[in-house]
């Protein structure tokens, strides 16, 4: 009995070399073909296709390469199968560097000094009051509390947004906002958005020309949550329009975007292939592992997801 590594687009053999350090007597697949249907019992997926999981009969357990299950919760899965997710503590700290980098180079206008250095020009400009700096946090979870923490650490004001109002210890000077009615006050305070939701039925496509077109003119979005929490095409429009200045992109509606897609061309998008934060191949493969170590004995699982809330 063993594991098999399906995580294409992304490169399997970090996690197949990971685990067969940390468990050298489990078997390890990484090709679906090379694996008996019958000794699965454990999976370690980026995404699957509706029918995929029928081929393992005695499958235990389904984990996920990163904090996100969206991708997983295909419709024909079994409501009896566990599902986990990744928790890395570092991923929620790179993802927060990304966020922070992406608000000050906006904050502080450095593409515009770019262009005037290509220029050759010498010309400064008033640097925004803090009052016009306040970020935005869409989410309340650990990423979303790790990009409040470094906002608030350089003297940005924040607010964050949730679905639910919950303690958040350390973010005492926060503003909180919670549910749909409460939505349109947090983007309205927001000069700078940052998505760091779950995908779920509830907000997927939440982004989209209503919501967007209530952020403060001259506004910036940064969105490392999911791509399909954006609507790209609405995104695009309210760009072109001038009432949104820029926006940061890390994830898409299809990764990766086809080379004709508009986010790679237009002037005021940063677009990135998914690298904001990446949980570490090793931690994965141990929590995989001990997943799947639970499952055999009917123990609790660690990390496992609320299929009904979909994380």
């Amino acid at each position: 009995m063993g594991i098999l590594v399906h995580c294409a687009p992304l490169p399997a053999q970090p996690f197949v070399d990971a685990l067969r350090r940390l468990a050298p007597e489990a078997p390890v697949w990484q090709e679906a073909d090379a694996a008996p249907p019958e000794a699965v019992q454990a999976v370690l997926a980026w995404r699957l296709q509706p029918g995929w999981l029928a081929r393992w009969p005695q499958l235990q357990v389904l984990c996920s390469t990163g904090a996100g299950v969206d991708k997983l919760l295909v419709p024909d899965l079994p409501a009896h199968l566990p599902v986990t997710r990744a928790v890395d503590p570092l991923q929620a700290q790179a993802l927060a560097q990304y966020a922070l980098a992406a608000v000050l180079r906006h904050v502080r206008a450095l593409p515009q000094y770019a262009a005037q250095q290509a220029a050759a020009q010498w010309k400064r400009h008033p640097q925004r009051p803090p009052a016009q700096c306040r970020v935005g946090v869409l989410g309340q979870g650990e990423v979303g509390q790790a990009v409040a923490r470094a906002a608030q650490a350089l003297g940005l004001p924040v607010a964050l947004w949730g679905r639910s109002r919950r303690p958040l210890p350390g973010l005492a000077e926060a503003g909180r906002w919670a549910g749909d009615a409460e939505l349109p006050a947090l983007l309205a305070a927001s000069d700078v958005l940052v998505c760091t939701l779950p995908l779920t039925p509830a907000t997927r496509g939440l982004l989209n020309r209503h919501t967007l077109a209530q952020l403060p003119a001259g506004a910036h979005l940064v969105n490392i949550g999911r791509g399909e929490h954006l609507v790209e095409a609405e995104l695009r429009a309210l760009l072109d329009s001038g009432h949104l200045h820029s926006a940061t992109l890390d994830v898409f509606e299809r990764e990766p975007p086809t080379p004709d897609n508009w986010v790679w061309q237009h002037p005021q998008v940063t677009a990135t292939p998914h690298i904001a934060g990446e949980a570490r191949a090793e931690l994965v493969a141990a929590q995989c592992l001990e997943a799947w170590q639970c499952a055999r004995s009917g123990q609790a699982i660690p990390r496992r997801v609320d299929l009904s809330a979909g994380y």
